[in-house]
């Protein structure tokens, strides 16, 4: 049985298509931009590369990111901040890098292919993208000149219905390349689309933050309003595709940035002047106090949630008395930090004018209000958050343990059914369906954490299998190495009271958007 609200502004149904025979061929266009964010809070270097690539075939890309050039002691100076990208081999279109005075800090590898699997959201085809990513860091000289260089690797799956957006980090700068290259971090934006698409001219909006108060706003170069300070200015209309946005106070200060405009989609963009300190450490914690139930509550400065620490120990994963009767077994997961909350619109909104990536399509009846949970998100846009806020997606027994902690209750706040002060469920079509999150706090579980049932489904790390009890391990279980969908947890607005179980599984495909889906981040401590 499927727990999942049906968006409401469409129907999505998956389809799985019958028939034989090869796999049609579809053309899709395919960009790679590599882009940094500047330590000074401006718009850093950046570069783009596109093609139009067929389904099944590999198209390789390669990007560079800062210059180096050896030192007196063995190791490396930097002498610029380029990012330089392009199509097929780096080695063959620029040579071997030798001991030449100036040489690539960082060199990425692209592989890329497209699919269009027999899989539909309705009306739409689901295009996949898979993506290898081989990154390679300068860590010194041979006593030669050679550069020599770290090598990690890492492949990626995404799912959009016929276009989509994708982000993946290259690196987050420490001191001595943030001293170096002027750069916080360095990502990759991957943009899918299937070919011939276009159609009529397309637009959409774009919604602008800024720290100014009274200054101007222009729209490529053109002037079309002015900023208040704390209040978002949103312009409608805006012709889709690449669009500069700048803001420009009395005293002639100016700040710019490039956003992708997307269609009946809004464009987040924050125009903030240059603050060294917030952004010489975007991923630092700070310490709080304890919580309530006595433990450790920190805030992450990128984002301003509030983490809590999770002790690390045994649990009694599973309950047979919970929706599918999912397997009991004993699970021992290390230490961890989870959101106290889910990711509230506000944050999110707060990630998409940070990276220039868009609000979900399709907002949910009820308004985009700040204080409440993000939901029509899907689950590469909560993976791609939680790595930009500097942590990542809880796997399935940590979401479990945080909700339920180790004296097998069946509820996060014990074993009594739920009622209306400790969740959000039940709630009728029409009204608003979701409460500002934390507005529940006799709902918490035993670590202090809000809302881990009710209110919102939320994605977690791991692949759905209804059998993976069965042979997961009992240390730090992370899911299937792979699947068709993820698995979600919690309970919504829209479950029945049993469902907002800590054991109840439920699962939504990748690509899926859902008015009850949302999402809070985990993150490793940092001794």
């Amino acid at each position: 049985m499927r727990f999942h609200l049906l968006p409401f502004s469409a129907v999505w149904i998956l389809v799985l298509a019958s028939g034989t025979g090869a796999a049609p061929l579809y053309h899709v266009t395919m960009s790679m931009e590599a882009f940094g964010n500047s330590v000074e809070g401006i718009r850093g270097p950046r570069c783009d590369a596109s093609e139009e690539i067929e389904t099944g075939k590999k198209t390789e890309w390669w990007i560079t990111i800062g210059e180096a050039r050896p030192n007196p002691q063995g190791g490396w100076e930097g002498v610029g901040n380029a990012v330089r990208c392009g199509g097929g081999s780096f080695e063959k279109l620029n040579g071997r890098s030798g001991s030449s005075s100036q040489t690539p800090y960082l060199i990425a590898t692209v592989s890329t292919r497209a699919a269009v699997p027999a899989i539909r959201l309705g009306p739409e085809k689901v295009l996949q993208v898979e993506i290898s990513l081989s990154v390679r860091k300068l860590s010194d000289f041979s006593a030669t000149g050679e550069p020599r260089y770290k090598q990690s690797t890492e492949k990626r799956s995404f799912f959009f219905p016929e276009r989509g957006t994708a982000f993946l980090p290259l690196i987050v700068a420490d001191g001595k390349e943030k001293e170096a290259f002027k750069l916080h971090e360095a990502l990759i934006r991957v943009r899918a689309k299937l070919a011939g698409k276009e159609g009529a001219a397309a637009y959409g909006a774009v919604s602008v933050s800024s720290d100014l108060d009274g200054a101007a706003l222009l729209l490529d170069g053109g002037m079309v309003g002015s900023v208040s300070a704390g209040k978002e200015t949103v312009l409608t209309n805006v012709l889709v595709g690449d669009r500069e946005v700048s803001m420009r106070d009395p005293s002639g200060r100016e700040v710019h940035r490039v956003v992708r405009v997307e269609e009946n989609r809004t464009a987040m963009v924050s125009l903030k002047l240059p603050d060294p300190a917030r952004n010489a450490v975007p991923y630092r914690l700070v310490f709080l106090g304890k919580n309530a139930q006595g433990y450790e509550e920190y805030r992450r400065e990128r984002d301003e949630a509030v983490v809590v620490r999770v002790p690390a120990g045994e649990f009694l994963m599973g309950n047979r008395e919970t929706e599918r009767q999912p397997l009991e077994h004993k699970v021992d997961v290390s230490k961890f930090l989870m959101d106290k909350t889910a990711v509230t619109w506000g944050q999110f909104k707060r990630f998409a004018g940070a990276t220039g990536a868009s609000l979900p399509p399709n907002p949910p009846y009820w308004g985009i209000h700040d204080d409440h949970p993000a939901v029509f998100v899907t689950w590469e846009e909560a993976k791609a958050y939680c790595e930009w806020a500097g942590g990542r997606l809880p796997t399935e027994a940590e979401r479990e343990k945080a909700a339920r902690g180790a004296d097998g209750r069946k509820y996060p706040w014990g074993n009594e059914e739920p009622d209306a002060q400790r969740a959000v469920y039940r709630r009728s079509w029409g009204d608003i369906a979701t409460d500002p999150v934390g507005a529940h706090p006799s709902g918490a579980s035993p670590y202090g954490l809000l809302d881990m049932g009710g209110n919102i489904w939320e994605w977690v790390a791991d692949w759905y299998d209804d059998k993976y009890y069965e042979v997961s391990p009992q240390r730090d279980p992370n899911g299937p190495r792979t699947g068709q969908a993820h698995v979600v947890r919690g309970g919504s607005w829209d479950s029945r009271p049993d469902v907002l179980s800590a054991s109840c599984r439920n699962w939504g495909h990748r690509g899926y958007r859902e008015g009850d889906f949302g999402f809070r981040c985990a993150m490793d401590p940092v001794e």
